[in-house]
């Protein structure tokens, strides 16, 4: 019985220290930070030497900033200016002939026992011809008499005019209603002598509003919102900004855009300003928001053989490639960078690398010919390398920035 008692307590004890060391030696491995390890994005990356004329290329990308947008806590955020300022506007966009609406007011002005010369009568008067040119071809005797009355078309569409009588307007051009005031002379025996204008734009009307960064320094006082009647010549989107009292100012980003009807209509100021740019005739109801939007300072991130750093970068300043590398501090400041390895990422996916090898002083003087763009990454290496995409592969860090450039993810 001892021996069993003996047998079973060693085993038991064996059994227990198995157990025990199985949990020791058995790492415990967490779902969530198992995945983040296995699941990193694979990037692809185009390897090449930087020339002078990969410099030159280099140089004509676009220096595309990031701007804040305005909002409370988390709902501001750090976008690109491409992102916003990408102009979309309408395909076509031309003036529309005027139609007459409620609270519009026309005038009429009748010339009676006039004795006509040829061609001087007004039949129902062109409606492409304006006032002035109706009036030079117009003649009446000194015995004639000028009866002049105006309207105001009412809720239920009408116009009412002396010696004419009720006419339904809304809706209607300014032409159709000379031609039927033509008729209704004609039948009552009366010549057509006679001009007939909108006297008042009442109907019709655009919007803006404007943030206080928009507007220039007289206007600061100005209401931020305002009506612009539109008028049978029409009115731009152009002239709309001209008169609104909005400087051009290139150290913000300023974004005007037109809400019609569902559709919003976008494009820079810059954009707008441009003297052949398409014009955007504005439509009753259409909403102008013109705002402005403060620039960040770009961001160029080095790694490698150097401390993890960001340097801001100014379009202004335009640093370059030999700046950031021979900066204090930089990444060839300290003796484990190796200078024959220094690489310039940019753009997302794929990525392009270009290599440069500093131990050669003539190589630095293309260096100092790139001009740097935010999310430029800089990256030396500490040792030799066999493959620039095995070395990548092994960097952590690099591979997390990549992706958060790739998704804008940059604050």
């Amino acid at each position: 019985m001892g021996k069993f008692i003996g047998r079973y307590f060693v085993r038991t004890t064996a059994l227990l220290f198995l157990v025990g060391c199985s949990q020791i030696v058995e790492p415990v491995v967490l779902p969530e930070l198992q995945k983040e390890a296995t699941d990193q994005e694979v990037f692809e990356i185009n390897l090449q030497a930087l020339s002078f004329e990969a410099a030159k290329s280099l140089n004509a990308a676009r220096y595309d900033r990031l701007v804040t947008k305005p909002g409370a806590a988390f709902s501001a955020d750090a976008v690109s200016e491409a992102s916003l300022s990408k102009p979309f506007l309408p395909s076509k966009s031309a003036n529309t002939p005027y139609m007459l609406g409620i609270g519009d007011e026309v005038a009429l002005v009748q010339y009676i026992d006039a004795l006509p010369t040829i061609g001087s009568i007004v039949n129902g008067v062109d409606s492409s011809q304006s006032a002035s040119s109706e009036r030079q071809n117009t003649t009446t005797s000194a015995s004639s008499s000028i009866i002049s009355t105006s309207g105001r078309v009412g809720a239920d569409g009408s116009l009412l005019l002396i010696g004419v009588g009720r006419l339904d307007a809304n809706g209607r051009q300014i032409s159709e209603l000379r031609d039927e005031i033509r008729t209704i002379l004609i039948r009552n025996g009366q010549a057509p002598n006679f001009q007939l204008e909108i006297k008042g734009f009442n109907s019709q009307k655009a919007y803006i509003t404007t943030d206080l960064l928009s507007r220039s320094s007289a206007s600061k006082a100005a209401n931020i919102s305002a009506g612009i009647p539109i008028t049978d010549r029409g009115i731009t989107l152009r002239e709309v900004i001209a008169t609104a009292g909005i400087d051009f100012d290139e150290s913000v980003l300023t974004i005007v855009r037109v809400k019609r009807n569902e559709t919003t209509y976008t494009i820079g100021l810059s954009d707008l300003l441009v003297k052949n740019s398409e014009e955007l005739y504005l439509k009753n109801q259409d909403h102008v928001f013109v705002q402005s939007f403060s620039y960040q300072p770009g961001k160029v991130f080095l790694l490698g053989g150097v401390t993890p750093q960001i340097i801001p970068i100014l379009p202004e300043n335009r640093q370059t490639l030999a700046e950031a590398l021979f900066a204090k501090n930089g990444p060839l400041a300290t003796a484990s960078a190796q200078r024959s390895a220094v690489y310039l990422l940019r753009g997302r996916n794929p990525v392009q690398a270009y290599h440069l090898d500093a131990q050669n002083p003539l190589r630095v003087l293309v260096a100092n010919e790139v001009e740097l763009r935010p999310n430029d990454i800089v990256f030396v290496s500490e040792q030799p390398i066999s493959t620039f995409n095995r070395t990548l592969a092994n960097i952590l860090p690099l591979r997390i920035l990549l992706r958060d450039i790739e998704n804008s993810n940059i604050p």
